[in-house]
Parts: C-alpha cells; sequence; structure tokens
C-alpha cells in the first residue's frame, strides 16, 4: 500500500530501530575481537597485550575470567538490542496490517456490492426464464461460480497480505542493515587491525621466547641496547604520522590554540 510505504509507522520504526542496529552490529565485531583474545589464551598459550594491559598480569584464571565478563556482558547487549528489534518489527507488521487492511475493507465492499448487485440481476432472469419455461442451466453454473468466488476472497486476502507485510518488514530491515554495515566499515577495520595485531605480537613474543633459548650473552647485550632505542623510534615514528595525518585533514592538535603565532 503506498499509504503504508509513506507513512510515519516506517519512519518512527527506522528512527527507533537505526541506533539499536548501530548498536547490535558494533556489539558483535567487538564480541569477535574478545572471543579471539580468549581463544588464543586458551588454546595458543598466549594472552593479548590489550588484556595484559587491562589485568596487569598473564594470569590463565584472571585473564580468562577477565574476557569471559567482557564477552557475557557484549553477549546480553546483543541479545537485549535482538529482543528490542523483534519487538519493533512486530509493530510495524501491525501498522501495515491495520493500514492496508483499511484499503482491503474498501476494496471488499465494494467487491461484496458488485456481487449482490449481480446476484440481484442473476434472480430476476431465473425468473423470467422460468416463467417463460426457459432452461436455467447456465443461470445455475453463473450463480455457483459466483457464490465461490465470494467464499475464498477473505481467506486470500488475508493470506497475501500477511505475505507482503513479511516481505516489506524483512525488507526495510536488510536496507537498515546495509546502510550501517556501510556506516560502520571503519569499525569492522578496526577489530579486525586488534586481531591482526594480537597475532603479530604473539608471533612476536613466540620469537622472544626462542630468542631467549638460542642467544648468547653477547647477543643479549645487544637486545638490551636496541630496545630502548626501538621503542622510542617506534614512539616517535607513531606521534609523526598522527600530526601528518592531522595537518592533511586540517585538523591541528588543541595545544595550538593557545599557542599566539603573531609577530
Amino acid at each position: 500500500s503506498k499509504n503504508a510505504i509513506s507513512g510515519r509507522g516506517n519512519q518512527a520504526y527506522v528512527l527507533a530501530s537505526t541506533l539499536i542496529y548501530d548498536e547490535w552490529v558494533r556489539n558483535n565485531y567487538e564480541l569477535q575481537v574478545w572471543q579471539t583474545y580468549l581463544k588464543m589464551g586458551t588454546e595458543q598459550k598466549h594472552w593479548a597485550k590489550e588484556v595484559v594491559r587491562r589485568t596487569k598480569r598473564r594470569d590463565n584464571v584472571i585473564n580468562t575470567r577477565f574476557i569471559q565478563k567482557k564477552i557475557n556482558r557484549l553477549t546480553t547487549s546483543i541479545a537485549e538490542a535482538c529482543a528490542t528489534i523483534s519487538e519493533l518489527q512486530i509493530q510495524l507488521s501491525t501498522y501495515w496490517m491495520q493500514t492496508i487492511s483499511e484499503t482491503t475493507n474498501q476494496r471488499l465492499a465494494q467487491t461484496t456490492a458488485n456481487l449482490v448487485a449481480r446476484q440481484l440481476s442473476v434472480d430476476r432472469a431465473r425468473q423470467t426464464t422460468a416463467a417463460g419455461n426457459v432452461g436455467t442451466n447456465t443461470d445455475d453454473e453463473l450463480d455457483t461460480g459466483t457464490t465461490g468466488t465470494a467464499g475464498a476472497a477473505p481467506t486470500t486476502t488475508a493470506t497475501t497480505t500477511k505475505n507482503h507485510v513479511r516481505e516489506s518488514v524483512e525488507r526495510i530491515e536488510n536496507y537498515i542493515l546495509e546502510y550501517i554495515h556501510f556506516c560502520t566499515q571503519h569499525v569492522k577495520k578496526m577489530a579486525q587491525t586488534r586481531i591482526q595485531l594480537a597475532k603479530a605480537q604473539m608471533t612476536e613474543f613466540k620469537a622472544l621466547e626462542d630468542f631467549e633459548q638460542i642467544a648468547t650473552p653477547a647477543q643479549w647485550n645487544i637486545h638490551f641496547i636496541l630496545k630502548p632505542k626501538v621503542k622510542i623510534w617506534t614512539t616517535k615514528n607513531k606521534n609523526y604520522q598522527l600530526l601528518s595525518k592531522r595537518v592533511e585533514l586540517d585538523m591541528p592538535p588543541k595545544i595550538i590554540d593557545k599557542v599566539d603565532f603573531s609577530f
């Protein structure tokens, strides 16, 4: 129905559900990250730096408990979002059914009026032919066909309406999800980057453990000399990349606003 498509019910549904879909998608990305951290810690015996930074330890029990709490919280939030979306979909379906029923009832009333008028015409024709001793086979067939159509119309209309409403609600949901996935591409990329970084850190940590087993004292001394230098260079390079991007996007740091450049 055109009224249902352009009605306020759809607009209210989109406004109410978009934020919930956004939270649902973001929580799903976050859940995948922490599930990966838990799998790395329990199966590959390595805890990601993000986990160690939060718990300050590499203890299996503490880290497992910490991640499990995160997963439980995210799972609960996702379940609540799904329940809210389902409730909104029921409300939208009810709105569509009511809106479409108005048009359907008008059409049904018009169809009933036409059938009654047609039936009256048939009755008059039957009376005329009976008075003139004319056969009524054609009139009987017409009467039977008309009655059958009138009985099947309401059931067919109701079934068609329900299917149409269900398909329309699913189509709106797909449109919203497509929009949310497009707008949260950066969130997905950040989640993937965190997982890739954790895996790279695990590989680096395993290599360090192997190095500890085979390194000579001289190699250990070189390691201790280079480690702080590499750390300082990494920090400087990170700051340089950040400032370069700010200059490129014309987004200077807030501290620059407090500096007077007048000469």
